[in-house]
Parts: structure tokens; C-alpha cells; sequence
């Protein structure tokens, strides 16, 4: 049956009706577990709500479109079947992605099938950094945003550092990241940031002896950094709080993923959430253009929660797309990785563009816009768009 089907939808000829009558778009994000499910949950609504917009205002080409979201679980193999499963039936494109490591598989189908491809929402820096022709990338590089989150680390005077890294090509690219610029730069004091991690399985549910080992420190740490996504970063939160580790006056907490932005996050942690730190591209504090502003307050009249930035960016993602097609006047691969180079889509989180640059390799299709913001809860259950702004300094009230 599903041989069947692969081939009617190849031919046109499936439920999706026919080539003639649609252009069909693709999306790919974890919708269930192992994966980050809450963002890629997010990621679809997000995907769902552009696609009925530009249908509603006329389509593309004078076609709808259909979208077809496949779920990756968060699994390289699974990332690499998706991707084919669209191919085989005919999208123009595909849009989506949560995890560096499932969006590492997909690229090599995107490269292979000749499949222009937006990540929205993976930041390992090899994704772009292969400069491979049919992909694009609006989530920041990790090099682009945590260089950032570095200065933040520095201009505190943070000098005894601890981490618990994901062991994905997301956590050990932020981990290599935060060495890096840790260990070739002083604080603001002038003094040199040490910098300790441990690596850690996706799969580990108790960070309890990795998590005494630094209270057992001496000096004992004064930022703990949490790279990890999902389950494993509400996890970390709880099990260090209940130690009386972090977050306590001695220790700071920064949960590093977008998993930290969610309501399951409260759900999840509860009291232990307050005065945890994390970060994001979005901040109402960054301005609220009418852009962001009318996404806000569709999305959650629409869906009932505030959207985060991966929301935004895949959203975004399928906006910049439809006017990639648009202005290609085509759906020919090719041309649309030529329009995608010249494309300018005015989104919600700004101005959308892809640099051809080389140097860094990681530049080459990527937007260049993303903003890095660090913020700390201050109340139990605050959303992240009431957090207080701690970094950039310029930004502060």
C-alpha cells in the first residue's frame, strides 16, 4: 500500500490532487518522541497558519498550496525518510527542522534530489557550513548567536563554568562554541574563565551524579550552562534545584533550549523555574514591529499560546519560499535557489536574506539577522516574553 501510494503521489495522482491543481510545499519537524515534539508542534502550527494566509490572499502561481508535514521524531534516519517520502511526492520545496542532527541527514537528501530546503530552526554550523547549493537557513549558525551568549558570560565576570552537553550535533557545536570563546577571552575583570563540561546522552533521565560533582567543586561554579533540549533540559533544571545546586546565590542556571520557552516548561519544573536563565531570537523589548505584532496576536487567537521564535522562523520559512517561487515565476528547483539568493521577504523577524558568502563557511545561505537575547525568570509561570532582559546591556529599561 504505502509502495502504492509513494507512486500516485509521485504522479500527481494522490489524495493531494493533481500536479496541475497545487503546489505542493513540504515540512519537517519532530512531532513526537524522542524529538523536541513541543517545538516541532509549534513549528507545524506555524507552517499551517502561512500556508492558509497565502492561500487565502490568492496562492502562488495561481495554484494553492498543499503542505505535507512530516514528523522526523527527532531521529537522523527518520529525517533522511522524510525528506524522501516528500520527494516522492513531488514537493517544490521543504521547509522546517528542529535538531542539527536530523537537519545533517536531510541536507544530504536535499543536495541528492535536488530539493531547495529552508531550515528554520537547527543551528549546527556544518549545515550551511557545507555550502551545498539547494540549502538555506534562517535559524542563526551557533557560531552567529552563541559568540553572543559569550559576551554575556564575560561581561558578568562568570569565571568558573560548568556544562552539561547534549551529545547532538546542536550541543557539542554550542559547547565548542562557548570553549572557544571562553578560553581565548577574560571577563570584564580581566580574569580567565574556566570552562568545565560533561557530555551526556539524549536518552539520560537522572543528571543527579554529574550534578553533585559540581556542587562538590572547588571553587564551586558560578554558571552552570544547560545544553541540552527537550525532557533532558526541564530534567537538569529540576534535579540541580532540588539539590540546592542551582539556580541558589552561588550558582546560576541557563537552560540553553527553546525547550525553556515553552509553557511545558512550567509544567514540568514549577517552582524550580524561577530565576533560571536561557535565551532567544524574540524579545518584545527588541521592538514590536507591526510585523511581530500581528503574527502574536493571530497566532494566539488562533492556537491560544505566544509563539516563540522557532514559530516565527517557520513561518517565516514559508513566506520566504512562496515569494522565492513567485519571483521564479517557475518551480524548477533551480530557479528557485536562484530567486532564493536574490530573494528579500520583509517577515516577522525581519528582513529575510541569505548571504553568498563563504568566509565564515557557515555564512553561505545563511540570514544574517538573528538576534541573540539572554533574559531570567523572575516569577513562577512568567511567559518568556515577560522575563527579565539581561543582556544585550543597550537594550535595558
Amino acid at each position: 500500500m504505502r509502495k502504492l501510494f509513494v507512486v500516485l503521489a509521485a504522479l500527481g495522482l494522490g489524495f493531494l490532487g493533481s500536479a496541475a491543481e497545487y503546489i505542493l510545499i513540504g515540512g519537517v519537524a519532530p512531532l513526537s518522541a524522542p524529538g523536541a515534539a513541543e517545538s516541532g508542534h509549534e513549528m507545524k502550527l506555524a507552517m499551517e497558519m502561512a500556508v492558509a494566509e497565502i492561500n487565502a490572499a490568492g496562492g502562488v502561481l495561481g495554484k494553492e498550496i498543499k503542505l505535507v508535514v512530516e514528523d522526523t521524531r527527532g531521529l537522523p534516519e527518520e529525517g533522511s525518510a522524510a525528506m524522501n517520502r516528500l520527494a516522492d511526492m513531488g514537493v517544490v520545496g521543504v521547509v522546517g527542522e528542529f535538531h542539527s542532527a536530523v537537519a545533517k541527514a536531510e541536507i544530504e537528501v536535499a543536495k541528492a534530489r535536488k530539493l531547495p530546503f529552508i531550515i528554520s530552526e537547527a543551528w549546527a554550523d556544518v549545515l550551511t557550513a557545507k555550502q551545498y547549493k539547494y540549502v538555506f537557513r534562517i535559524a542563526p549558525a551557533n557560531s552567529l548567536f552563541y559568540t553572543k551568549v559569550a559576551d554575556w558570560i564575560r561581561a558578568v565576570g562568570f569565571k568558573n563554568v560548568v556544562a552539561i552537553v547534549e551529545n547532538t550535533d546542536w550541543g557539542l557545536g554550542v559547547n565548542g562554541v562557548l570553549e572557544r570563546e571562553l578560553g581565548t577571552k577574560p571577563n570584564i575583570y580581566g580574569e580567565k574563565v574556566k570552562y568545565t563540561y560533561i557530555v551526556a546522552e539524549r536518552t539520560v533521565t537522572d543528571f543527579t551524579p554529574q550534578l553533585l560533582r559540581f556542587k562538590a567543586m572547588r571553587p564551586r561554579p558560578d554558571l552552570i550552562m544547560n545544553i541540552f533540549t527537550g525532557t533532558g533540559e526541564y530534567l537538569i533544571v529540576k534535579q540541580a534545584a532540588e539539590i540546592g545546586l542551582a539556580p541558589t546565590r552561588e550558582t546560576a542556571m541557563f537552560a540553553v533550549g527553546t525547550s525553556a520557552l515553552y509553557p511545558e516548561f512550567w509544567e514540568t519544573v514549577g517552582d524550580y523555574g524561577l530565576f533560571v536563565i536561557t535565551k532567544t531570537g524574540y524579545h518584545p523589548i527588541l521592538g514590536v514591529t507591526p510585523a511581530i505584532k500581528e503574527f502574536v496576536s493571530k497566532f494566539r487567537e488562533k492556537y491560544g499560546r505566544t509563539p516563540t521564535f522557532a514559530a516565527m522562523e517557520a513561518y517565516d520559512s514559508i513566506y520566504t519560499l512562496v515569494k522565492a517561487i513567485e519571483m521564479a515565476k517557475s518551480t524548477d528547483p533551480d530557479d528557485i535557489v536562484a530567486a532564493l539568493e536574490k530573494v528579500r521577504h520583509d517577515g516577522v523577524l525581519g528582513t529575510i536574506y541569505f548571504s553568498t558568502e563563504k568566509e565564515p563557511a557557515w555564512m553561505y545561505h545563511q540570514w544574517p539577522g538573528a538576534k541573540a537575547v539572554v533574559i531570567q525568570y523572575t516569577e513562577v509561570g512568567q511567559k518568556y516574553t515577560e522575563a527579565l532582559l539581561l543582556w544585550p546591556a543597550i537594550l535595558k529599561p
